[in-house]
């Protein structure tokens, strides 16, 4: 799929070399041409030409000539296809303006003849859109505060957000302050700084002059909220709950909630243009597609909901530099300069081929890989739209994303792969890249003038600034630190590293995989993959917080490992990379549930303290402590789970509401609860007997339900796939019962 804004960097090129033979690119200066360029010999023919660096689409762009000769005849070739004639004053002047009707790079040129002689002068012209006053705004892990020359950055791990002074000279950290738990999104505009809370289901406002925290916005409990965005416009600001599915309007100045407003589930990541356009993302993409949604916010108290851009599965694209599959992991949604196009920076997941739905099998570079969405804007009371989609070739999923000030560039962080990728946003062509971004870099934002790009390492604990000026390979101008101490235990901390990084050949022999492609922070993709390659089958991938890695028992639907540090064959086996064990370790512990691999390697030990360390459930957001019906529904919900009749409770039990465990060594404790279909597969290369009872904590998060991700409900679980009664005795149940037993379930 090509863009307009790509196809019209094409057509304007096109349009340059259309003119004569002789007009010459490599003449091309940065610097306005003076009255002596040109071939300036005496008795010859000169002629020079100055034009602006920057023009506006569809606005007139005016460039001034000079000739030596007034009775020179001169032609411009305004490199779009279009040419006239100048009209040359008796001082050897000429004045002409034109108006582009596509925007990119562009060669003008001009030719004087005069009396048998020729010069020739050219310079090279960016059209942009004209930027919107006041600018987009979107949800980040970082910002800048230009009033102050501040740079804003959260610190999830550490409850706290980092505030950095900046000149021409320095920049350097000049505070950290304690927030909430879980900083997610950090918004700066005029006198107030927002911070989404996540874990704490709150927002904390502060002052951004004097840094004091000056108010704070309750969220209902369970919300999670993740990103928060001030308003352009300047009294309100917006934030998504992700694990209720609404968008909060916030009254700035009075810290409170104006309205909310249900959108969609897994909401996370805000754009806001300043006539009032809403883009929101669901985080995680699904078999249909993933959703982008359009709020129309021109009256921020009363938002409407305009409608929902699904991103399509992409098919048919299976190669070395491209793959099948569909966006998730949407990590942030960003309005260009003049607020009509927005970028997406995902990843696309392969959830199409595999040996059991194509007959081909997932491979390193077919699996997943990093990729840019293009949106575009319709006419107002219309959706946004879908206008492109460009691959990365050997990096995994993009984090965040970027414009220059006037929107001619975009700066790209490849999580992962700790890069960072500068395109041409018209044509995708690359200008330049870090390839030492940090070791996960998760955020971007540009000063404004557009020099210095600061980068959030999230796990580095740093900011990392760079001269983008220089091009293409920008200079490391400094490192900031920004959280002293460490919450997290030393080998806690380089497993995370382990887990997130795909660059390391270890772990992903082309740098697009890792661990964090499916689970990224800690979760699940609500994916299901086509594993039959790997001696499994159809998996729904499965979250992977509150489990402590092995503390709920054996890994995965078919218990095939029985510590963490089984990823080896996986790293091994479908990410293609080289292992963390030496090859004489692995020759003799290449198989699951066999000898131990626990103190052979390092990265892998630590990898299971970073898993170990996820030993918490999140709160739902479908409880409602205090509203007395919803308090008595769930209560007879749990009866009915309880009852022996039902059967519920026989195998989702004890605290961990699970069964799960190992009945002998490398024997689990499987249930055929009638949904082993002939795509589930096998279990480590034989028959696959049953099914590991999963935990039912954090239920309301992790449809599709079952190990095929056959279910798309808890109805569906309760009664469609299970018809006979295998999977609990429902079928008495009245659809008042149903009703109840749900509410119980999706409360946990």
């Amino acid at each position: 799929m090509t863009s307009p804004r790509a196809l019209a960097s094409i057509l304007v090129l096109i349009a340059a070399c259309d003119g004569p033979a002789t007009l010459d690119a490599s003449m091309v200066s940065d610097a306005s041409a003076g009255p002596d360029a040109g071939l300036d010999a005496p008795g010859m023919l000169t002629l020079s030409l100055s034009a602006p660096r920057l023009g506006y689409l569809d606005e007139d762009t005016c460039i001034d000539l000079v000739v030596s000769r007034a009775r020179a005849a001169i032609e411009i070739v305004w490199g779009d296809g279009q040419r006239e004639d100048a009209s040359v004053g008796a001082d050897g002047t000429a004045r002409s303006c034109h108006a582009y009707a596509l925007p990119g790079t562009i060669l003008v040129g001009a030719i004087a003849m005069d009396d048998g002689q020729r010069a020739e002068a050219t310079r090279t012209l960016l059209v942009v859109p004209r930027p919107s006053d006041p600018r987009p705004t979107s949800s980040s892990t970082i910002a800048y505060d230009s009033g102050r020359s501040r740079v804003w950055v959260v610190n999830p791990d550490h409850g706290t957000v980092t505030v950095l002074s900046h000149d021409d000279v320095r920049i350097a950290l000049e505070r950290e302050i304690a927030v909430c738990d879980a900083p997610r999104t950090v918004s700066v505009l005029g006198e107030h700084a927002l911070v989404a809370c996540q874990g704490d289901a709150r927002v904390v406002r502060l002052d951004a002059a004097s840094l004091a925290i000056t108010g704070e916005v309750e969220l209902p409990s369970g919300s999670r909220p993740f990103g928060v965005a001030h308003d352009p416009r300047g009294e309100h600001a917006f934030v998504a709950l992700q694990d209720r599915g609404e968008v909060v309007v916030i009254d700035v100045g009075a810290s409170a909630a104006v309205v909310t407003l249900e959108v969609g589930p897994d909401l996370r990541n805000l754009a806001v243009n300043a006539e009032g356009d809403l883009l929101v993302t669901a985080w995680r993409g699904s078999s249909e597609g993933a959703a982008v949604h359009l709020l129309d916010v021109r009256d921020a108290t009363r938002p409407s909901l305009v409608g929902t851009t699904m991103l399509e599965v992409q098919r048919g694209l299976d190669s070395d530099t491209d793959n099948d599959g569909v966006p998730s992991f949407l990590s942030q949604v960003v309005f260009s300069p003049d607020g009509a196009h927005a970028l997406i920076p995902a990843l696309k997941a392969n959830v199409v081929a595999g040996l059991s739905r194509t007959a081909l099998p997932l491979t390193s570079q077919t699996t997943s890989r990093g990729i840019l969405v293009e949106l575009a804007l319709g006419a107002v009371g219309e959706p946004a739209f879908e206008v492109a989609r460009f691959p990365f070739d050997d990096l995994d999923a993009g984090s965040a994303v970027v414009f220059s000030p006037e929107g001619a560039r975009t700066y790209t962080t490849l999580r992962g792969a700790g890069a960072i990728v500068a395109n041409d946003p018209f044509s995708y062509d690359m200008v330049g890249s870090i390839s030492e971004a940090g070791i996960t870099p998760e955020g971007l934002v540009l000063s404004p003038d557009g020099r210095f790009l600061f980068v959030q390492d999230f796990l580095g604990r740093s900011v990392r600034v760079f001269d983008v000026s220089v091009m293409p390979i920008p200079t490391l101008v400094t490192e900031v630190r920004t959280a002293e101490g460490e919450p997290l235990a030393d080998d806690v901390l380089a497993g995370k590293i382990v887990f997130y990084r795909s660059r390391d050949p270890r772990m992903s022999r082309t740098g697009y995989l890792s661990c964090a492609s499916c689970h990224l922070d800690g979760e699940s993709d609500g994916l299901t993959w086509d594993f039959t390659q790997r001696g499994e089958g159809l998996r729904n991938t499965i979250d992977l917080l509150g489990r402590a890695g092995t503390g709920h028992g054996p890994m995965h639907w078919s218990a095939n490992f029985d510590e963490v540090q089984d990823f080896e064959g996986d790293i091994r086996n479908g990410q293609g990379g080289s292992g963390y064990l030496s090859a004489a370790q692995w020759s003799t512990h290449m198989m699951p549930l066999g000898d131990p691999k626990s103190g052979l390697s390092a990265e892998l030990d630590q990898l299971s303290a970073y898993l170990t360390s996820l030993s918490t459930f999140d709160v739902s957001p479908h409880r409602r402590e205090g509203d007395a019906e919803w308090e008595a529904a769930r209560d007879r919900g749990e009866v009915l789970f309880r009852r022996a009749d039902v059967g519920c409770s026989g195998c989702h039990s004890g605290e961990r509401l699970t069964d799960s465990a190992f009945t002998s060594p490398g024997i689990p404790r499987l249930h055929d609860v009638g949904t082993i279909r002939p795509t589930s597969g096998m279990r480590l290369g034989g028959t696959l007997t049953g099914l590991d009872t999963p935990t039912l904590h954090g239920l309301f998060r992790s449809a599709p339900y079952l190990h095929d991700g056959s279910a798309g409900s808890l109805r569906d679980v309760l009664v469609t796939r299970n018809a006979e009664d295998r999977h609990g005795v429902t079928s008495a149940l009245s659809p008042s019962d149903l009703d109840d037993l749900e509410t119980f379930l999706l409360s946990l």
